[in-house]
This record gives structure tokens, sequence and C-alpha cells, in this order.
């Protein structure tokens, strides 16, 4: 604490003159000892202090920057050692110091009682001012504190003792000096002879105007140090707490495709991936099929990484430190940014991912909605090795602290291409239409079962019917309903766009030819003309 600046108010003030001045022993004792009014009455003036971290209460009243640069601080009021009464509040002033070390200017805090003996105080900062507070209060030992003003007004009895301890102090000697005439007394003693002759001067109180200023240090907010460690020639950040020191806070080195399949009974965190197909009703297109598919992100971590960190930080904290999970740390906050198809499936385009459950410790889990071109690219990407194809690779972004630090960690979503079909089989939901229906129309005419050679029957075979058409047909059209495996399109083993069948030919002798065909979507018809069927000459199997 500072040396308390005096100003002499007046002098020779009896008691009953003192107007709500306190009355004091001592100067030097003032701020440490009990105090009384004129009346008798007990009163002290507060030390303050920073609220204890850990103690009653405490988790409600630690400090706190709010997102808008609003600081909020808190001080408890306590009596001196030994002392009791009624504290005195009234000229009290508190002040934020940016650089304690270098006594710069105190900025002013707004002060309002909390109740007991809690007080706020509050500044709400913008610009440098609120840099540097960010940066100073996530520091270990913040160079911050808050500066404390009490203004007072003591009374001392103008006793020869109070005179003789003093002298040595410029602004009190002056004003006894004034009260006498100023006449430049050399010595104590004869400044004192002069007093002698006034008995009642003793008796009488000097009223002085007092600053008391100190400084209380302020408390670090929960935040972190930022360490980095090489490994394999790559620099990982980590993360200390810096109030819980032995703390160090981790990330995985990223999120990695999990191609377990969603309740395969070995626990939540393997509970990973699912596919739903929604295909149209009869007769729309099979590209309006609309998929669901929720997948799953296992956290990616080297321990030997961890382990390696660990053995470096302990040499550079002088301490064991313990590797936690940032999932366990506070102020932290992630989005999840993936590459999907646009809307054509045409071109690949960052997606933020709003619904996106990031968990560092058991993974991120994500569900798409697509339609099913943007799927089909987005499965083929799955299995990919072209490192050019960006779709369904992603980030996490996380923030530390409102943007105070920054990470990046990346999502892998490829497999091995020999675990395609596996894949798309365990992750089917069992309860999804698997197949897409569509109806198509088959036409022919009569004159082509006249030949020659003449013709008994012919066979349109699609993989799950057969349509036949023979001579003595009293209509050459049909209608079928043909169902697709929306499996085997997915896994290229199917058109999407056409229906494939062979085409069975039985002449009248009973010999028979096969040929296999594709019937195209558009237009819905298949007509089976004669030069189709001259076009027929294989044995069928």
């Amino acid at each position: 604490m500072t040396q308390p600046i005096l100003t002499v108010n007046r002098m020779r003030a009896w008691r009953t003159q003192l107007d709500g001045a306190l009355i004091t022993p001592s100067l030097e004792t003032a701020r440490v000892a009990g105090l009384q009014g004129a009346d008798g009455a007990p009163w002290y003036l507060p030390v303050y202090a920073g609220v204890t971290r850990g103690g009653a209460g405490a988790e409600a009243f630690e400090s706190a920057l709010a997102p808008d640069g609003t600081l909020t601080l808190f001080l408890v009021a306590a009596p001196p050692t030994n002392v009791v009464g009624t504290p005195n509040f009234a000229g009290t002033e508190f002040g934020l110091v940016l650089d304690a070390s270098g006594g710069s200017t105190a900025l002013p805090l707004e002060a309002s009682p909390q109740g007991g003996s809690l007080w706020c105080l509050r500044k709400t900062l913008s610009g440098p001012e609120l840099a540097r507070i960010r940066d100073a209060l996530f520091d270990t030992i913040p160079n911050v504190a808050v500066q404390i003003t009490q203004k007072v007004q003591l009374a001392v009895l103008q006793t020869e003792s109070f005179v003789r301890q003093s002298w040595d102090n410029d602004v009190i000697k002056s004003g006894i000096i004034r009260e006498f005439g100023g006449i430049p007394y050399g010595t104590v003693e004869s400044l004192l002879n002069s007093i002698k002759e006034e008995p009642e001067f003793e008796r009488q109180y000097m009223v002085l105007d007092v600053t008391f200023r100190w400084t209380v240090p302020v408390p670090p907010l929960p935040g972190y140090v930022r360490w980095q460690v090489d490994w394999n020639g790559r620099a990982y950040n980590y993360y200390q707490d810096n109030i819980d020191r032995a703390r160090v806070f981790f990330l995985p080195d990223g999120f990695v495709l999990n191609e377990k399949r969603d309740g395969d009974g070995k626990g939540e965190g393997d509970a990973v991936s699912l596919l739903r197909f929604s295909p149209p009703e009869e007769g729309g297109a099979v590209e309006a099929t609309e998929t669901t598919f929720r997948f799953h992100g296992r956290p990616d971590v080297t321990w030997e990484r961890i382990e390696a960190a660990k053995q470096a930080l302990r040499d550079k904290l002088g301490l064991e430190p313990g590797m936690v999970s940032i999932q366990d740390a506070h102020g932290v906050t992630a989005r999840f940014i993936l590459d999907l198809p646009n809307a054509r499936a045409t071109a690949s385009e960052p997606v933020t991912q709003g619904d996106a459950s990031i968990d560092f410790g058991k993974g991120l889990r994500n569900e798409v909605r697509l339609n099913f071109a943007q799927f089909r690219a987005l499965w083929a990407a799955i299995f990919s090795t072209a490192p050019e194809n960006p779709l369904f690779l992603g980030r996490v972004e996380v923030s530390l602290l409102d943007g105070k630090y920054t990470e990046r960690l990346d999502f892998t979503g490829r497999l091995s291409g020999n675990k395609e079909a596996g894949f798309l089989d365990a992750i089917l939901d069992e309860g999804t239409n698997r197949t897409y229906a569509t109806e198509l129309t088959l036409k022919t005419r009569k004159e082509v079962f006249a030949g020659p050679p003449q013709i008994v029957e012919i066979a349109v075979i699609f993989q799950d019917r057969t349509v036949t058409f023979e001579a003595d047909e009293p209509r050459f059209e049909k209608k079928i309903s043909i169902a697709q495996s929306l499996r085997d399109i997915v896994l290229g083993r199917q058109p999407s766009d056409s229906y494939p069948y062979i085409l069975r030919v039985t002449r009248a002798d009973g010999s028979s030819l096969c040929c296999a065909r594709t019937a195209p979507s558009v237009p819905p018809t298949l007509w089976l003309l004669a030069t189709q069927i001259a076009e027929c000459k294989d044995p069928c199997a």
C-alpha cells in the first residue's frame, strides 16, 4: 500500500464539531485498527480481498469476461484482525489497473454490494483495452489488479505525542504552524512551548482528509496456457489449465469414418452408421429416392504422441502433468464442416453441419439427407482413392475461450474399396425399402409372330418377373411393375436409368433364341419389333 495522502481540513475542532469524521488514536494504525465515531460507536475501514477459489459459494462469484467485453470481479470486504464495529464504505472507489507492475492509470469500476460482505465490480471494455485484459487474465498470474481508494475524514487529538510524531510530516507540521501565525519554528520543542500556552489545544482535534490507496491482485480467469510439442515432424498444441496447472488438455489427431454398424451391441461409442432409402411412389423416377445417412467419426488418437508430450511437458512445467481430453475442458466450442455434393451432384461444396454432435472422446455424429444422385456421388467418394476428390471430407473447427485459440481437426470419410458391399449391407436399416418400383409398358404387333420363321411366344425376362406374348393374344400391350435393387444401383451393379432384361423368342419348331437387352426408363414404353426379334440369334442358357 502506498503512503496515505493527507490534507488538513481544519484544526481546533471539539468532539461535538467533528461532523462525521472518525476518531483514530494514530494515523499509522488507522487502516488496521478500530475507529470511533464522535458518539463513541466503533467503526473500521474494511480490508478488501479477492474471493478465494473453492471457498463457500465461490463458483457463483468467480471472475468472468463476457463476450460483449464486460468484466465482472468480486471482492470480499472484511474487518481488520480483531476489530469489530460498523464498516465505513463511504468514499470508497474501485479501479482496474491493466499493468499492475507498471503502475498504469486505473479505469473506474462500477461497484455494487451483493449482500453481506460481497461486492461486485464491473467494467465494459472494448478495443485495445479489451485485448489487453483478455490476454492478461488468462495468464497463470495476471499482471492486473483492482485499485482500492478509500477517502475518509479522520480526527486526531492534538496531543504533544501527536505533534512530536508528526514533526517530519510536512502537511501536518505546516497545518499546525499556520495555526500559530506561520512562525517558522526551527524545532518541535519550540513549537510545543507555544502550544503549552494554550491548554485547550491538546483537548481538541485536527481533522484531516485522508486518502488510502492499495491494490488487490485480480485472479486469473479460467483459461489455458498453450504449449507446442513436436511429434513425427509436426507441431501439436496442448492446453494447460491456468488454475489447475497439473491438468493439460489434448486434442485427437482428427476424426475418421467409423465402419461399424449402428446398434451392433458394442456400446454407444460404437453405435455408428445407419442408412435409409425413401423411394418415390411407383411411377416416379429413381433419382427422386431420398436417402438419410447417419454416420459416426471416431476420434483418432495416437497415444504414443500423448505419452511423448507428457514427458516433454514434465520437463517444461516442472510438475507431473495429467493428460486429459479436451472434451473435459471449459470454454470449448466446435463446429463440423463437411464437403457434400450440390443438388445435381456435379460439384462439391463445404456445408456447416449445424446439428452435428461433436464429442472429442466418443466421436462425431452427424446425419445428412441427400437425393439419390447426391448419395451415389458421396458413396463413391467414400471408397475413392483419388486425392483430389473432396467429397465427404471435412473438418472440425475448434474454438477455445471465444476464439483466443483455434484448432482444426480433419474428418476423413474414406474406407477401403474391398469393404464397400459389406459396409453397405451392415448399415442398411432393416426396415428400409431396398427396392425401387416403376411401371413399364410393353408393346408388340401381331405381324411380328408371322415370320418366317413363325414365332409362337415372345418372353421378356426381368430380374424379378417375366412377361410373355403369344400369337393369339387378344391385345399386344401389357403393363408391369419392375423392382430395381437400390443396393445394386449404389454398388454400380445395375444402372439407374434403364432396366436390363433377356428377350427370349420361341419358334413354332420348339427352338428358342435369346439376347440381352436394356429398356430405357424414358420413355417408359418398350416396343418389341420385328427388327429386334431378328437380332436375337444366341441360344438360350
